[in-house]
C-alpha cells in the first residue's frame, strides 16, 4: 500500500474485484455504504443544528459591521465605510446560502422520517398478515360447511327430542281436559 501512495493510487481501490477501479475508481455498487434511517436523521438534525448557530454567528457580525460602516462613515473613513459594507454583504450572502442548505436539509430530513414512517406501517401490516395467514391456516370454506351442517344436524336432533317430551307431556291431556270440564259443570 505504501507502493500505492507513493504512485498517488487510492489504495482502497486495489482490494476491488475490478482491475481498473484504482484507474477509474469504484463502481457505485463498490463504494455505495448502507446507511441507516436514523444514522441518516441524527446527522442531518446535527447539521441542520449547526447551520442555526453559525447565521446566528453571522447576523451578530452582519449587525456590528453595520455598526461599524456608520462609524467610520461619520469619522469620514469612507474606504473603511465601503470595506465594512462589503463585509456585511458577504455575510448576508452565507446567510441566505445557510438559509438554503438548511431548508434542502429539513426536506431531505422530512423525507426520510417520511420513508422510515412507510417502512414502519409496511412492517406492521406485514406482520399482521402473517398473523392472519397463521390463523386461518387451519380454516377453509370446506371445514366451515361441514361445521355448518354440523351444527344444523344438532339442532335438528334437540328438535326431535323437545318435540318427544312435548308429546310425552301432551299424551292424555284431552282426556284430563274433558274431566276437568265435567267437574266445573258439577
Amino acid at each position: 500500500s505504501d507502493v500505492y501512495k507513493r504512485q498517488g493510487i487510492n489504495a482502497e481501490y486495489m482490494g476491488s474485484n475490478n482491475p481498473m477501479s484504482w484507474l477509474f475508481g469504484a463502481s457505485k455498487e463498490e463504494t455505495k455504504k448502507t446507511v441507516k434511517p436514523e444514522q441518516a436523521i441524527e446527522e442531518l438534525s446535527k447539521q441542520i443544528e449547526n447551520s442555526e448557530k453559525r447565521q446566528k454567528v453571522l447576523e451578530i457580525k452582519e449587525k456590528k459591521l453595520l455598526q461599524e460602516a456608520l462609524k467610520l462613515k461619520k469619522a469620514n473613513n469612507q474606504r473603511g465605510a465601503v470595506l465594512a459594507l462589503k463585509k456585511k454583504k458577504m455575510c448576508e450572502m452565507e446567510l441566505n446560502k445557510i438559509d438554503g442548505m438548511k431548508l434542502l436539509m429539513e426536506k431531505q430530513l422530512m423525507q426520510i422520517q417520511g420513508a422510515a414512517f412507510d417502512e414502519d406501517i409496511f412492517s406492521a401490516l406485514t406482520v399482521a398478515q402473517e398473523a392472519t395467514k397463521e390463523a386461518t391456516k387451519d380454516v377453509s370454506i370446506e371445514k366451515f360447511e361441514i361445521l355448518k351442517e354440523s351444527i344444523e344436524e344438532t339442532q335438528l336432533d334437540n328438535e326431535e327430542k323437545a318435540s318427544y317430551f312435548r308429546d310425552i307431556a301432551q299424551e292424555g291431556s284431552e282426556e284430563l281436559m274433558e274431566e276437568l270440564e265435567n267437574l266445573e259443570k258439577e
